[in-house]
Formats: C-alpha cells, structure tokens, sequence
C-alpha cells in the first residue's frame, strides 16, 4: 500500500504535500495531518488505558504499514522553558505508566555489568591517550589541553564506579525494580507546545527504567539546563529512589569518547566541551553533597 492509498482508507483527499524531514505534512480542505512510514499505535493505545493522552490523535490502525496523525500547531516559547516543560512531560508519562518488576540477580547484575564494562573501557582508552600524549616531543594544542585536565575524568569514572556500585547493592537485595514507558528520543523538537503539550516521534518507545529518558534529556541538553534542576522538575510529579538516582549519577558522570580523527581546532572543542561538563558536573555534585545536611535529593 502507498502512500495515496494509505489516506484514501481513511477518505482523506490531499490539496497539498510538504516534506519535513521525515514526514509528510498532509493538507486537506479541512485539516492537515502527518504522515510517515512506520505504526505506534500499540504505543498509544496503551498510553490511553493509563490516562496519558499527551501525544496527537492518530488515525491508523495497528496493521497500517503508515501512521497517520493529526497536525499540530507549535507555539513559540523561550528555549529554557521548552526545556522545563518537556521534563515535566516526561515526569507526568513516567508516573502515569510506572510499575514495580521482579527482576531475578542475573538482569541486575546485566545492567550492572554493562556500565562497569563502560566505565572500565573509558578509563583504559583515556589512560592509553594519555600515555601516548605524554611520549609526544610536542603536544598538540588539544593534546595539551586533555593533559591539563584529565584527571577530572578519572575522577568522574572514579565516581561514577561508587554509585553504580551503591546501585547494585541496594537492588540486588530489593530484587524488584520500577519501570514506566520510556520515550527514548526527547529532543526539544520532539514537543509540542499548543493548547496542551505533546510528544511526539514515539518510534524508541519502549518500557525500560525511567533513569534513561532523564539521561535522554540531559545529553541533549547539558548546555542549557542544570542537571539538579532537570531533576527538581522531574520530581514535582515522579519522586525517585535513592538508587535510582544513583544508576543516573552513575550513567551521568562519565565523560564521551574523544574523537581523535576530527581536526585539530574541532578536537580541541571537544576537549574543552568533554572536560568543561566533567568540571561543571563535579562541582555541582559537591556542592549539593554540601548541601545536604538537610538532603531535598537522596545524593
């Protein structure tokens, strides 16, 4: 079935085709619509047995090779406050669909044995860079700047260890843990500011541990928010377990794999972006461990 014979099912007669990206933008005599390859339909029809209904109406049926839903207008709001307001969409679609799972020690010690595989791997590589820039005559200015400043990455991993390891212990013994639907593609031009807010580009939806969409958002957008102010929002509507934020400390903490095949002025960007975030992350972290005689966040 093509695309024509797709919105002839539903006796939707197109006056207009625009292309964004990669989806149709349908215009008829009385509405518009978005159209693209792909159904999550299963996806929304769970999300409105658990009364979340923050994503547009949708057309199609489960069988449909396209998905069809109605056209949105965006409003404009400031970048900060879109920002704000997908957390605390998020929030809301994580406290509509959580649930507890029993989870035997193997799955436990899966998630655990997968970060501590990528905090081992990322101290090596760094530990390796390192010792091939100090055999160097003269360093490259990117190179010289990582030297300066690497040993806050290895503090970071360093920490990074300490909470997946506090994860660990607390879950293995609880041996259940709590899951919701998770997004999995929260950028900001994924929401949709109108009379109501909605997500959309539900294709990485699945159910898995809400600690991921709220890593999701920060890595999209570390320049632009504060990680605990990310999480005082989140928490206005979904308060987390000290373990979980341990698991997104954990996750958080550790730096991205410098590139080295970039130029050297791009290189030296990355260098400054990796290990300014390392910094940034680190003192906030103390400040807040400070802080907390009278704890607002079990960290």
């Amino acid at each position: 079935m093509n695309k024509r014979q797709e919105l002839e099912k539903y006796n939707l007669k197109a006056s207009r085709y625009q292309k964004k990206k990669k989806v149709d933008i349908i215009s008829t005599e009385n509405n518009r619509y978005c159209l693209k390859e792909g159904n999550n339909t299963n996806i929304y029809e769970y999300l409105r047995t658990r009364n979340f209904h923050n994503f547009p109406p949708n057309l199609t049926n489960n069988s449909d090779p396209y998905e069809i839903t109605e056209y949105i207008d965006d409003f404009e709001v400031p970048e900060e406050q879109r920002i704000e307001d997908l957390i605390y969409l998020v929030s809301l679609l994580h406290t509509k669909t959580t649930f507890y799972k029993n989870v035997d020690i193997d799955q436990v010690k899966k998630i655990y044995e997968e970060i501590i595989d990528r905090q081992d791997y990322l101290y090596n590589y760094y530990s390796g860079l390192q010792n091939m820039i100090e055999s160097e005559v003269y360093m490259s200015p990117s190179h010289y700047l990582l030297i300066r400043n690497i040993s806050i990455l290895y503090q970071n991993i360093g920490e990074s260890k300490k909470r997946i390891e506090s994860w660990y212990q607390k879950v293995k013994t609880s041996k259940k843990l709590r899951y919701a639907m998770t997004h999995g593609a929260l950028e900001r031009e994924h929401l949709i500011e109108n009379n109501d807010l909605y997500l959309i580009s539900w294709g990485k939806a699945r159910i898995n541990l809400p600690v991921y969409d709220l890593l999701n958002i920060y890595q999209n957008n570390k320049e632009k928010i504060d990680i605990f102010d990310l999480l005082d929002i989140y928490q206005t509507k979904y308060i987390l377990k000290e373990e979980e934020i341990d698991l997104f400390l954990a996750l958080t903490l550790l730096p991205e794999k410098l590139e080295m095949k970039k130029t050297e002025v791009q290189k030296i960007k990355q260098v400054f972006t990796i290990t300014d975030t390392a910094y940034q992350l680190r003192e906030k972290l103390n400040r807040m461990n400070k802080a907390n005689s009278k704890p607002k966040h079990p960290i």
